[in-house]
């Protein structure tokens, strides 16, 4: 049964409806999500939101699984000055993956904020 998370990534259950975020994503990029040892991360949404009114920001999304090499999902995804960008294609990442968003733009400027709904499954 779901459990509503009512901070980031901290409640406890068999399947939780989590989420998480990144306030202010740099061109230098963030790990938005670690799955944990033992867990099934069913990604629901992702929301970006462009923030520093750039007309040529654009990121990349993509997973570092464990032990592998990266996977990109998105890459040079354009968005718009103080536009949204939203993507609710349903992946999964398992124990040791990391979600990772990388922000660009010409001028090394770009800033996004970042969220992200999923469902935890603890699978021991």
């Amino acid at each position: 049964m779901a459990n509503p998370s009512t901070v980031n990534a901290t409640a406890s259950g068999k399947e939780v409806l989590r989420r998480t975020y990144y306030d202010n994503v740099p061109e230098a990029g963030a790990s938005i999500l670690t799955a944990p040892s033992d867990h099934i991360c069913t990604i629901l949404s992702i929301i970006v939101l462009e923030r520093n009114s750039l007309s040529d920001s654009m990121f990349d999304l993509y997973i570092a699984p464990d032990g592998g090499t990266d996977v990109y999902l998105l890459i040079n995804q354009p968005v718009s000055a103080y536009d949204t960008f939203v993507w609710s294609d349903r992946f999964t990442i398992t124990g040791g993956d990391v979600l990772k968003l990388l922000a660009k733009s010409a001028g090394g400027t770009a800033n996004f904020d970042m969220w992200c709904s999923y469902i935890d499954q603890d699978w021991t």
